[in-house]
């Protein structure tokens, strides 16, 4: 008999926890303002093709010149990977100097941190597999090669 109350406690336990912690990752509708999105110029510091969501380090510099340090969150690789962005190719595209247009959704707490919707790179082409770029012509022709390929 204790051992069956030890048993459904250790379970009961377990269960609320493992909840917990699927709630407190994903919340992004939360942490980020869509009301608010904005499109701006800024500077690659740095990239990580990480699970469980990519992250970009950027500078955005005010009208005086001012830098502030940005971090944005994005989706799984496995989205990039899935539209053709693979880590090398992702990885060269967003090099620490590069130049870039960016749409994010910032923070509710006005910590420059964000959600990222969308990345134009200097050449005019946008890095696939995030919400914004879908109509991208590179974009769907990434689309229709990987359809193409059976992906």
């Amino acid at each position: 008999m204790k051992l069956q109350k030890m048993t459904l406690f250790v379970m009961f336990t377990a269960l609320l926890l493992s909840g917990v912690s699927a709630f407190a990752h994903h919340g992004t509708f939360v942490s980020y303002d869509a009301s608010k999105m904005f499109t701006t110029k800024a500077t690659v510091t740095e990239f990580r093709f990480t699970n469980p969501h990519i992250q970009l380090f950027f500078d955005i510099k005010d009208d005086k010149g001012n830098v502030t340090h940005w971090s944005a969150e994005g989706p799984d690789p496995a989205v990039l990977v899935a539209v053709g962005w693979g880590k090398k190719k992702t990885m060269n595209a967003l090099a620490p100097g590069t130049e870039i247009m960016i749409t994010i959704q910032p923070a509710r707490n006005g910590k420059p941190v964000a959600e990222m919707n969308n990345i134009q790179l200097p050449n005019g082409d946008y890095v696939c597999g995030l919400g914004g770029s879908a109509k991208s012509a590179n974009c769907a022709a990434a689309a229709a090669a990987a359809n193409a390929e059976g992906k």
